[in-house]
């Protein structure tokens, strides 16, 4: 495209990038101890980051780069709802969500 500038012609391009948000995590699985949980699932194309938010609230835990985060300083015998989502540049997705269980306390 060029457009014109004191008599002159000056050329320029537009380029459009497709943002589109990443999809939701898939196959949300975990592992517990009596005082942990970790949360894995699959890496999803396009994502940058994952947010892992815990409770009911479904309150920010921690932004991670890989498909897995351990979420420590649990009771023993305590259930926790895990919520995962992709960011991209395109923003973020919609949740993924895994109820977890810590192991119970060695008698």
């Amino acid at each position: 495209m060029y457009l014109p500038l004191n008599g002159e012609s000056l050329a320029w391009c537009l380029t459009f990038q497709n943002l589109i948000r990443p999809n939701a995590p898939r196959n949300l699985s975990y592992t517990a101890t009596a005082d942990s949980v970790t949360v894995k699932w699959d890496a999803v194309d396009g994502a940058t980051s994952y947010n892992v938010y815990r409770g009911a609230d479904k309150r920010l835990d921690k932004s991670v780069t890989k498909p897995t985060h351990t979420i420590t300083g649990l009771s023993a015998d305590t259930q926790l709802t895990v919520n995962v989502t992709a960011v991209g540049p395109g923003g973020e997705s919609q949740m993924s969500e895994i109820v977890t269980k810590t192991q119970a306390a060695a008698e």
